[in-house]
């Protein structure tokens, strides 16, 4: 069977996840950063992302062991 793809074919593992940078759209370069210094994932902070998005102002991550609740700062223009 010939392949889907006209590219290389990316390695796909077990655990790996989809959310990354390139999904972050709402916060600027300088927030994500800081977010990922403090230690979030991509996945938590794609959901902070989506909360400013919406214009939240407030959002609570929950994850096994610990629940945070983090000031969002305004939507970038």
């Amino acid at each position: 069977m010939s392949k889907m793809t006209s590219g290389p074919a990316a390695a796909w593992h077990p655990g790996m996840t989809t959310a990354g940078k390139d999904d972050i759209r709402h916060m600027k370069p300088s927030q994500r950063n800081r977010y990922r210094r403090q230690g979030f994932t991509w996945t938590q902070i794609k959901k902070i992302d989506q909360a400013i998005g919406r214009g939240e102002q407030t959002v609570t991550l929950v994850s096994p062991g610990c629940e945070i609740a983090l000031d969002l700062p305004p939507k970038r223009q």
